[in-house]
């Protein structure tokens, strides 16, 4: 199938009071020609566990918002839908569509090198197939039943486990779904726009050719 990001709905995801981070992002989408978009007012108030890591506070609140969207998607049969975290920016944006494998569930147009543990399988110049791959902050979902999954292993991660859901998506989800991931992200989370996480290089290196080689869940990091 062949994805072209210009005609595709975008929903990017901003809490009401971050009002800098929106206007970050409409200049964004209008620099990148983007019309089919929405800005989804960000989930706020649900308390993390005790002892939560420094500057993971809000990865419950962050879940919900990305499971509000999906729920949405599935509502409406919206798919395929790019979801987005305010606190992207953008490399490499490409001028013509992606060319991904017809059994895709999900595009990631954003990684991380979070778990050096993970596995890429190059499926093209340009993608790999992904499994225990980190980051949620640009995934574009294809299928309804991949979006019900992210919502169901997300909500045990962040209840059940006390850990940001893209933990689960890296280490179960992933692997039950046909999920395909930028070689190079186009979307990273910018130093500038986070003070406490600042992930960039982790977001904007390439990933790599890779076979995992532990079996069991690495620490959590982000």
């Amino acid at each position: 199938m062949n994805i072209d990001l210009r005609t595709i709905p975008w929903v990017w995801i901003n809490v009401d009071s971050d009002v800098e981070k929106a206007a970050q992002m409409e200049s964004l989408l209008d620099r990148l020609g983007i019309r089919d978009r929405s800005r989804f007012s960000g989930v706020t108030g649900i308390a993390p566990h005790a002892g939560v890591n420094r500057g993971e506070e809000h990865y419950r609140n962050c879940a919900e918002s990305h499971f509000g969207v999906l729920q949405a998607a599935i509502a409406k049969h919206t798919f395929p839908i790019l979801v987005l975290e305010d606190d992207v920016d953008v490399q490499g944006f490409p001028d013509a569509p992606i060319e991904c494998p017809d059994d895709a569930d999900a595009l990631y147009l954003g990684t991380s090198h979070g778990s050096p543990d993970y596995r890429a399988t190059p499926v093209s110049d340009l993608l790999f197939r992904i499994e225990r791959v980190y980051a949620a902050h640009a995934v574009v979902h294809l299928t309804r039943e991949y979006a019900e999954a992210v919502i169901a292993d997300g909500r045990r991660s962040i209840y059940d486990r006390d850990e940001p859901f893209d933990v689960a998506l890296a280490f179960e989800t992933q692997s039950r779904f046909n999920v395909y991931g930028m070689r190079s992200p186009i979307f990273y989370q910018s130093d500038a726009k986070n003070r406490v996480n600042q992930w960039e290089h982790m977001t904007r290196t390439p990933l790599s050719p890779r076979e995992p080689s532990g079996t069991g869940r690495p620490p959590v990091i982000p």
